[in-house]
């Protein structure tokens, strides 16, 4: 591996496998050497919906589908790869809500017991849940396990923001907020409905901004009146060319960002209905729904798709 250090220096480190981070094109390579492998026990397990994004893997079956498929990825990709399947990622959801989660532990452990061949996976310990799970860094669950998870992540960035207030240099200190910490919640803006975050991107742009002025002002901008306060948290957010200093509020781009990428995700579903069943996605991860009648969607995120589309016509 090649770095360059704070003084411009070159080391490196010797490495015996795996990719240099911050490679642009190292994710196409990983992707290119794996999916061989993953395809041919996909091919043998046809019940099951494979789904793999980077070094994430999805199985959508019924448990024991799903662990069979499992238990011969980890052999193969040990075998073929020498990759091992992280333990602490290995999770089991079971999507209903009246399930227990004695009860899905105790479903879990029986179906490893009771084939022999799964017995790699009796000893990753894999952890279970009923509520909701993170699929590629995104909460998806029930609406109170999904706001905690978003609460949690809003929580880090403002203890962080706190944390640089002993960067005496303003510049820095205002490109550390906006492009480290106030980009921090962006990725979940765009990938989870509006709705059930709005409050915490509020919380986050509500400290970002008392954090440019405190740090600006030496904490003068607490004897300012709540109209001058708001200017200021106008200028602080409103972009270069208008004037500003482009921190970008997550609570309103938040709604125009989820709405833009649900939108393609239902362009690029709708746009692969031909015949080959390959190219059936539509029929698979929407079935019973007709992608071009917004009314009739009754699928969560298509429904908060049709609330962004209604906020915005509203709003803005």
């Amino acid at each position: 591996m090649r770095f360059s250090d704070n003084q411009g220096v070159t080391h490196h480190l010797p490495c015996s496998k795996g990719g240099q981070q911050g490679d642009g094109f190292e994710t196409i390579r990983f992707a290119v050497t794996v999916h061989p492998s993953i395809g041919r026990v996909c091919e043998r397990h046809l019940e099951c919906r494979v789904v793999g994004i980077c070094d994430d893997i999805f199985i959508i079956a019924r448990l024991s589908k799903a662990l069979s498929c499992a238990a011969e990825m980890k052999k193969i990709l040990k075998a073929d790869l020498d990759m091992d399947l992280n333990v602490p990622k290995f999770n089991v959801f079971f999507p209903d809500t009246s399930f227990s989660l004695d009860t899905a532990r105790s479903s879990l452990d029986s179906a490893v017991r009771a084939d022999p061949a799964l017995a790699d996976l009796a000893a990753m310990g894999a952890g279970v849940s009923t509520d909701g799970m993170r699929v590629a860094g995104v909460p998806v669950g029930v609406d109170a396990w999904v706001k905690t998870f978003v609460a949690k992540k809003a929580q880090s960035v403002i203890t962080d923001v706190a944390k640089l207030d002993v960067v005496s240099d303003g510049l820095l200190h205002n490109q550390l907020l906006n492009f480290c910490q106030n980009a921090r919640m962006a990725f979940l803006g765009r990938n989870t409905p509006t709705p059930l975050l709005s409050e915490f991107m509020a919380q986050v742009d509500d400290t970002i901004v008392e954090a440019v002025c405190r740090h600006g002002t030496g904490g003068g901008h607490l004897d300012w009146s709540p109209h001058l306060r708001n200017f200021a948290t106008m200028k602080i957010q409103v972009p270069h060319f208008r004037g500003g200093f482009g921190i970008t509020p997550n609570e309103g781009s938040a709604i125009s960002a989820f709405y833009s990428a649900t939108c393609a995700l239902v362009v690029w579903l709708g746009s692969h209905g031909g015949n080959r069943p390959a190219q059936h996605f539509a029929d698979t991860w929407a079935p019973g729904l007709n992608l071009t009648s917004p009314d009739s969607w009754h699928a969560p995120l298509l429904q908060a798709l049709s609330a962004s589309h209604a906020l915005l016509l509203q709003d803005y």
